[in-house]
C-alpha cells in the first residue's frame, strides 16, 4: 500500500493555513507544504465563529490568550436578531429581537422546556431562551462567558469568537512554519494530470514542478484545481438563498473603553441583513444582500445609514460570492476546502466550521493512496449532508418572517424557494416540538437547541392542542424557569464584564491555565 507522504496545499488564507496547521499537527511523518502567490490578497471566511473553533485551536496546540491577542479577538455567546419578524417603520428602529445562543435548553424528565414554554399561559412576554436558558440574560448583561481563573478553551458558558480574519491568517502562517509547514511563494501555471485523471504535479514559474500524493485546493472561488482542471460541478443555490453580495466597513471605536457586546448583532434590512461584529479595537460591519433585488450603491447607502456618523470618511469594500457548493469536493487525489468547496451566506458563521469538518474527516480518511476512491465517496457524501443541513437552517430564518415590505422578503416566504426537506420540517413542526432523533450529529452542526431558538424566536409556535397530557409538569417547569432567571442574576454578578476581560487578555503577560 502506498502511504501518503506529501501533501501540497494550494492557496493560503484562512482555509489554507488552518489546513496546513491541522494536517501538520495530526499527520506525523507527512510532509506538509503550502504554496501561495504574493499577488492574491487574503479573503477571510468570516470574522465570527461557532463553538467548534475552540476544539480546532486547542488541537493545534495554540494558547488561547495568545491567539486572541494576535487576532484582536473577542468572545461570542451567540447572535441577536433584530427585525427579522417585522419591518420597522423607520430605519434603525428595532421592533422585534430574539437571541440564538450556543447553550443547551433545560429539560424536565427528558422533555424539552420548549413544550412547557408553548403551553404555559402565565409566561407573559418571557422568551423561549429566557424561559429555558441563562445565556440570553448574560448577553443582555454584557458579561463574558468565562473568567480569568478558567482553563483555556473552557468556561461555564458555551462560546466562540469574533476575530480579525487577516490577523488570524498572519498568526497561523507564522505558527504553521514553526510546526514544520513548508511555506512556498509562487504562482501555479498549470496542473499536469496522470493518465487516470489524478494530478501528477503542478508547474510553477518560480519553483519549477511540485509533486505530492494529495493536493488540497484552497484557491477560493477560483477553484483552480477542483473545478477548472478536474471539472467538478458546482450546485448553485441562489434560488434558495438569495444573498450573493456584501458591502463591508471597518469602524474604529471612538472610545477605548466602549462596551463590547458578547454577541453578533444581525439586523434584517430591506434586501438582506447587516452583521455587526465587535472586535477588541473596532467593529466589523457589513450588509449581505442580493444583487437581484438591490444595486451596490443602494446597499452601501443602507449600510452607512445603519452605522451613522461613524461611517463618515471610511472606505467600503464590495464583495460578490458564489452561493452554493460542489457535491464532489474530493476527486482523485485533490480535495477542495474552504471557498473552493462552497460558500453559504455567513448568517450563522459556518465558513470556518466547514473547513474544520472537512479537515477532521480528511485526517481520518487519508492513509494510503489506494483507498482514495472509498475515502472520497464517504467524504463527499458527508460534506454534502453538512452543506444541505446548513442551507435548510439558514433558509429557516427567512421563511418564518411576517415582513412584506420588499420583494426580497415576500419571495423568501414563497414556498417555491424552499427546499423539499425544509417544507417537510416546517409542516411537521407546526403541530409538534422537534425531537432530538431528527439530528444526526457531526458533521452536521445544527441540532435541536438551534432549530428551537429560531422557530420560537420567530414566533412559529406549534399547535399542541390535545397534547397537554404529555406535559403534566407545568408547575415544575415554571419553577425551573425561575431557576434560570435566578441563574442570570447570579451569572451577571460573578462573570466579568466582557470589555474588562478582553482588556486583561490584551496584556502580553496574561494567559489562561492549561
Amino acid at each position: 500500500m502506498a502511504q501518503v507522504k506529501k501533501i501540497l496545499i494550494v492557496g493560503g488564507g484562512t482555509s489554507g493555513w488552518l489546513a496546513a496547521n491541522y494536517l501538520a499537527r495530526k499527520l506525523g511523518g507527512v510532509e506538509i507544504s503550502l504554496i501561495e502567490s504574493r499577488d492574491i490578497p487574503t479573503i477571510g471566511v468570516g470574522e465570527a465563529t461557532i463553538p467548534p473553533i475552540r476544539t480546532v485551536m486547542a488541537a493545534l496546540g495554540v494558547e488561547e490568550a495568545e491567539f486572541m491577542r494576535a487576532a484582536s479577538a473577542t468572545f461570542k455567546i451567540g447572535l441577536k436578531f433584530n427585525n427579522w419578524l417585522h419591518a420597522p417603520d423607520k430605519p434603525n428602529d428595532v421592533v422585534h429581537s430574539y437571541y440564538h445562543v450556543f447553550g443547551n435548553f433545560g429539560q424536565l424528565n427528558g422533555d424539552p422546556m420548549a413544550a412547557y414554554w408553548v403551553l404555559d399561559k402565565n409566561r407573559g412576554d418571557t422568551s423561549f431562551v429566557d424561559y429555558s436558558m441563562v445565556e440570553g440574560g448574560v448577553c443582555d448583561g454584557g458579561r463574558a462567558p468565562k473568567r480569568t481563573s478558567d482553563k483555556q478553551y473552557h468556561g461555564p458558558i458555551q462560546y466562540a469568537y469574533h476575530f480579525d480574519a487577516g490577523k488570524l491568517v498572519d498568526f497561523l502562517k507564522e505558527y504553521g512554519k514553526k510546526q514544520g509547514v513548508k511555506h512556498l511563494i509562487g504562482n501555479v501555471t498549470e496542473a499536469i494530470l496522470k493518465k487516470n485523471g489524478d494530478i501528477d504535479h503542478l508547474a510553477t514559474k518560480e519553483l519549477g514542478d511540485l509533486d505530492a500524493d494529495l493536493f488540497i485546493d484552497c484557491t477560493g472561488f477560483g477553484a483552480h484545481l477542483i473545478e477548472k482542471k478536474l471539472g467538478t460541478d458546482y450546485t448553485d443555490l441562489t434560488d434558495v438563498l438569495f444573498c450573493d453580495s456584501a458591502v463591508a466597513l471597518q469602524v474604529p471605536y471612538k472610545d477605548a473603553k466602549q462596551k463590547i457586546n458578547p454577541y453578533t448583532t444581525v439586523t434584517a434590512q430591506p434586501e438582506g441583513w447587516t452583521w455587526d461584529i465587535p472586535l477588541n479595537n473596532r467593529r466589523g460591519i457589513g450588509y449581505v444582500h442580493s444583487s437581484k433585488y438591490t444595486e451596490p450603491d443602494e446597499a452601501e447607502r443602507i449600510l452607512r445609514q445603519y452605522i451613522g456618523d461613524d461611517a463618515d470618511g471610511l472606505e467600503a469594500r464590495h464583495l460578490r460570492f458564489r452561493t452554493g457548493f460542489r457535491r464532489e469536493q474530493w476527486k482523485g487525489n485533490c480535495v477542495s476546502i474552504g471557498l473552493s468547496a462552497g460558500f453559504l451566506e455567513p448568517l450563522e458563521s459556518t465558513g470556518i466550521y466547514l473547513v474544520d469538518a472537512a479537515l477532521r474527516m480528511l485526517v481520518d480518511f487519508v492513509s494510503t493512496t489506494d483507498k482514495f476512491p472509498l475515502a472520497a465517496a464517504d467524504f463527499n457524501k458527508r460534506m454534502t449532508m453538512t452543506f444541505e443541513d446548513i442551507v435548510d437552517f439558514v433558509k429557516l430564518h427567512y421563511v418564518l418572517t411576517k415582513r412584506t415590505d420588499t420583494a426580497f422578503w415576500r419571495d423568501n416566504v414563497d414556498t417555491a424557494s424552499w427546499t423539499d426537506s425544509l417544507k417537510d420540517k416546517v409542516e411537521s413542526w407546526s403541530a409538534r416540538v422537534p425531537g432530538v432523533y431528527e439530528y444526526s450529529g457531526f458533521p452536521n452542526v445544527f441540532g435541536l437547541t438551534n432549530y428551537m431558538q429560531i422557530l420560537y424566536g420567530m414566533e412559529f409556535l406549534p399547535d399542541l392542542s390535545g397534547q397537554e397530557g404529555r406535559y403534566p409538569l407545568v408547575e415544575q417547569a415554571r419553577q425551573q424557569a425561575q431557576k434560570f432567571a435566578n441563574g442570570v442574576k447570579g451569572g451577571n454578578q460573578v462573570m466579568p464584564e466582557h470589555r474588562a476581560l478582553i482588556d486583561q487578555i490584551s496584556a502580553e503577560s496574561f494567559s489562561f491555565s492549561r
